[in-house]
């Protein structure tokens, strides 16, 4: 029996999506202070899981990962657009998942002038990156639905899509695109707007969290099991958070899914694309109908029907969100 605790309490702690080498938790522990949270890549940053009354959970390694994930998607963006190449592929640190976007550029850009490039790559670049950000982590979820094992020791089908897996991607992406157009040092930044934006989602104490969650066991999750899971993306426009009833008047905080909507205007091309090593690749590829590497915006719509079906359907002691 204690083995059992131990070695649960240990997996507990690798699932991860995209994390950049940080240390994920399932929702139901590793609970700490919203103080605690220190500077963004900085040696007093803070991991762990808080809850908010409008957010539900935030478990920070998933944020901050995406976060990273999406500075990093943006930066690439725009010095592949003021360059003048045509690609650029960026990959989640520890993971098989690579994504690429390819751009079609007019006859005349090598003649736009320098500030000129400058100002269109950032306007595409700050769309680019949420949706690459964004996206990638959401295949990390498809994956391991589907049976992938990113850590090679059990399936992560018990944690995926996990009830605060997608929002807290939405929230590490949005933050991210706020820092970047802040300026200055992005991780400074971040830190600063994180703050403030786990404010306005009323965030509380380490005790609270809690409590909040305690509410729920039984219900939501068991010391073995996840029930309440989270597959709201493509299914809507926007994704919202899994909010412990009984606990707040106050409307949940949903934030749009990331998208390409308006790029057009500036006479650039682009296309998303995305594919992973893991042979559940191919399985997500037969579901949206392509021989070709996926492309999230068009494919991942069909995909999300799929498994939310098949939750439905072969996972009845689930409950999913909606």
């Amino acid at each position: 029996m204690k083995i059992t605790l131990i070695i649960t309490s240990v997996l507990s702690c690798i699932v991860v999506s995209g994390c950049g080498g940080r240390m994920g938790h399932t929702p139901d522990r590793a609970f700490v202070n919203p103080s605690s949270l220190g500077t963004h890549k900085g040696i007093s940053e803070g991991q762990g899981m808080l809850y908010t009354l409008r957010g539900g959970t935030i478990d920070m390694a998933h944020v901050r990962g995406t976060a990273d994930q999406t500075k990093k998607a943006y930066d690439r963006a725009y010095n592949c657009i003021v360059d003048g190449r045509r690609s650029f592929t960026v990959s989640p640190a520890w993971e098989r998942i690579t994504n690429k976007v390819t751009f079609d550029y007019p006859a005349d850009w090598g003649r736009t002038p320098e500030a000129e490039r400058q100002k269109i790559a950032h306007a595409i670049a700050i769309k680019v990156a949420p949706v690459v950000g964004y996206n990638s982590t959401l295949m990390h979820e498809m994956l391991t639905w589907k049976g992938a094992k990113f850590f090679l020791i059990e399936p992560e089908f018990k944690s995926s899509f996990s009830w605060e897996d997608l929002y807290c991607h939405a929230v590490g992406c949005w933050v991210a695109v706020d820092a970047i157009n802040a300026g200055g040092d992005f991780n400074t930044a971040f830190t600063r707007l994180l703050n403030q934006e786990l404010k306005r989602l009323g965030v509380v104490s380490k005790s609270k969290a809690k409590q909040i969650t305690e509410s729920v066991r039984g219900k939501w999750y068991t010391s073995a099991s996840l029930y309440m899971r989270n597959m709201d993306s493509y299914l809507d426009d926007d994704i919202s958070p899994c909010i412990v009833p009984g606990y707040t008047t106050e409307p949940p905080i949903s934030y749009p899914l990331p998208n390409l909507d308006g790029i057009e205007q500036y006479g650039i091309g682009v296309t998303y694309t995305i594919r992973s090593l893991f042979l559940e690749n191919e399985t997500l590829k037969r579901i949206a109908g392509t021989s070709d590497d996926l492309q999230p915006l068009k494919d991942f719509k069909p995909i999300m029907q799929n498994i939310q079906a098949e939750a439905k359907q072969k996972h009845t002691e689930l409950i999913i969100h909606k």
